[in-house]
């Protein structure tokens, strides 16, 4: 199940965020709504530890990523209210297509959804696979904080796709401030995108960014291209930016700095093998030392850089 484990280790990463009506639980993870900036938020939820962020604007706000399911996505909901019962989230961005941070969108009826291109034409498909893999192991998975209960209300979630797609860029007015979306290329998936709040030093990285847990390599992922489109949307961010990852706490530029060298790392040792004329069992097998993460990790990026690639004709 490519994307529906996501480990709930907690790392030591720079945490930027300051108190607002938000408890902290077990783990760094907080009920409720955290300010990182100007009336910026992220809240950070038990089940497969995914960030939410939230916007806030004269003329409405954003809700960034919205959880694993309608009920979910309802809670989520719940939380921002409890912050200002007269906030009216408007807009909803799926920074990619993974259930886990798409599912709660239908809870957010009043809202228009935007994403990039790639999510609208692939989230039935993420979605069918999704519940197939819960159908055939629906069980409660402590380790990655969810219950049979909230597997079931995954499978059972009517699931809302974006109204709004774009291709490279795209901009969300709140009257006094906007929120810009970008695509930088493949990575995570073919659709991630970096949400910015300009006028802090704010950006959601979705899970092209993870602090709680390696960067996830799945069934979908393209390691080859991941480095470089990190280093795109790094060239947006400030030297003193909050970087929100999808899972995990808020961090630095230097944090994504030294994720996006070891994801690098990992395609230089695919790419050398792959174009050495080694075999995909020996790489699959046969650890490198330069690989920043356990081989066994890896093997979904392995796989895919092994398709990506054609060997020279001799």
């Amino acid at each position: 199940m490519d994307h529906i484990e996501v480990p709930l280790v907690s790392g030591d990463g720079p945490g930027s965020a300051t108190a607002a009506t938000a408890s902290t639980g077990a783990g760094g993870r907080t009920h409720g709504f955290v300010e990182v900036a100007d009336r910026v938020f992220v809240a950070r939820y038990r089940q497969w530890d995914v960030n939410v962020g939230l916007v806030l604007g004269r003329d409405g706000a954003v809700v960034i990523d919205t959880r694993a399911s309608d009920v979910q996505g309802r809670q989520v909901l719940d939380d921002v209210r409890r912050l200002g019962r007269d906030i009216e989230v408007r807009h909803v961005v799926s920074t990619h297509v993974h259930f886990d941070h798409t599912f709660g969108n239908v809870a957010f009826d009043a809202a228009t959804v935007h994403a990039h291109d790639n999510v609208g034409r692939t989230l039935e498909e993420a979605a069918r696979h999704v519940k197939e893999a819960l159908r055939a192991d629906p069980a409660a998975a402590p380790e990655f904080g969810y219950t049979e209960r909230d597997a079931a209300e995954v499978m059972a979630t009517q699931v809302r796709g974006p109204d709004r797609t774009f291709g490279s860029n795209a901009t969300i007015d709140l009257g006094d401030r906007c929120v810009t979306m970008t695509y930088a290329g493949r990575g995570h998936t073919d659709g991630d995108v970096a949400v910015v709040v300009p006028d802090t030093d704010a950006i959601f990285l979705g899970d092209l960014v993870e602090e709680s847990a390696h960067p996830s390599f799945g069934g979908d992922c393209w390691p080859l291209e991941w480095a470089d489109t990190l280093t795109s949307h790094l060239l947006q961010a400030d030297e003193g930016a909050v970087v929100v990852p999808g899972h995990g706490r808020p961090v630095d530029v230097d944090f994504v700095t030294r994720q996006r060298d070891d994801v690098a790392t990992v395609a230089a040792v695919i790419r050398e093998r792959r174009l050495g004329g080694g075999s995909l069992e020996e790489a699959l097998r046969d650890l490198d030392p330069r690989l920043p993460y356990p081989l066994a990790y890896l093997e979904s990026a392995i796989r895919r850089g092994w398709e990506h690639l054609v060997p020279p004709t001799p």
